[in-house]
């Protein structure tokens, strides 16, 4: 059966041979080698879900043949067929895979149900979402962004709360509407394990981004909050400039406190690893504070004698 998953990738290599870098040969071969891992870690039969990853998205052959964007996966049913036809695979082997095609792209932040019913469904899904993660995710984001003529950035303008598959305002943008959510859409839970250190890795991206587009943009600012993207950049003054920082990376609880105006007031991280054991805290307003909000968060912390001197914060869901 190795024969029959040799030759799907062969079929695909020709069809995916003009296809845009962010959906390419090599994108499916990523998908198709983290499809076959989890689908061995929920015990479905890994050559299935690796022929399925190789078709799961030919409603990109279809966009570039019809010069349209979106195309929904399910509208390349009769491609996806002719490949599994022509390919000699096993009829058997069809209802998971068409399954796994009918779940590419949907997500619950887009207001549609998903389902792990489907073993190889659910290992595929996974796997093209974990290939939308991480440092090749980001690639993948400003590539996708760069063909449909996206901005980086756009800070003026509104996050949609409601995903749709399509152009944005920027690929930023993008990256919180869709890519940080992607590990809260997770449905087999090797996929849960890989998700995490992926996203992490995404909210430390997106908080070096801003950190470097807002440099300048509020001067004299101690403390930047975005309740749009519950994103929080500290920078203490500098002192002791000789000495070197420490940078500590990792997820954790955070409560922010805030005054009458919605500004950030304190910051307290409880659990900060080594060093320090015992947790930050970072007071930028005196006063009672008007309220808090608690969560997990995503946090690039800068020591320096064990002081705090920058702070770069997600705090996760909206």
């Amino acid at each position: 059966m190795n024969a029959i998953v040799e030759k799907v990738r062969a079929r695909v290599a020709v069809d995916f041979a003009s296809a845009d870098s962010a959906h390419d040969l090599g994108h499916l071969d990523r998908v198709a080698a983290l499809a076959e891992e989890i689908a061995a870690g929920t015990g479905a039969d890994p050559r299935i879900a690796r022929v399925a990853a190789y078709v799961h998205d030919y409603h990109r052959v279809e966009e570039a043949r019809q010069n349209r964007r979106p195309i929904r996966p399910e509208d390349a049913r009769a491609a996806v067929l002719e490949v599994l036809e022509g390919c000699g695979v096993p009829q058997d082997w069809h209802p998971p895979i068409l399954r796994a095609v009918e779940l590419t792209g949907r997500y619950r932040f887009a207001d549609e149900e998903l389902d792990d019913r489907c073993a190889i469904a659910a290992a595929v899904h996974d796997a093209d979402n974990l290939d939308a993660m991480g440092a090749v995710g980001i690639g993948r984001a400003f590539a996708y962004g760069g063909l449909l003529g996206e901005p980086l950035w756009d800070p003026g303008t509104a996050l949609k709360e409601l995903y749709k598959e399509g152009e944005t305002s920027s690929v930023l943008a993008h990256l919180y509407e869709k890519l940080v959510r992607l590990e809260q859409d997770m449905l087999t839970e090797p996929a849960r394990r890989m998700a995490a250190d992926r996203a992490l890795l995404l909210h430390r991206f997106a908080a070096g981004f801003r950190s470097e587009w807002d440099r300048g943009q509020a001067a004299g600012a101690r403390a930047q909050w975005d309740p749009r993207t519950r994103f929080l950049s500290v920078q203490e003054p500098r002192d002791d400039a000789d000495e070197p920082v420490v940078r500590v990376s990792f997820r954790g609880q955070v409560s922010l406190d805030f005054d009458e105006q919605g500004q950030p007031a304190a910051v307290h991280l409880p659990d900060v690893p080594d060093p320090p054991a015992t947790g930050v805290r970072i007071v930028l307003a005196q006063g009672r504070p008007h309220h808090r909000i608690e969560g997990i968060g995503d946090i690039e912390l800068q020591l320096r004698k064990n002081r705090p001197v920058a702070l770069h914060l997600h705090l996760r869901g909206r």
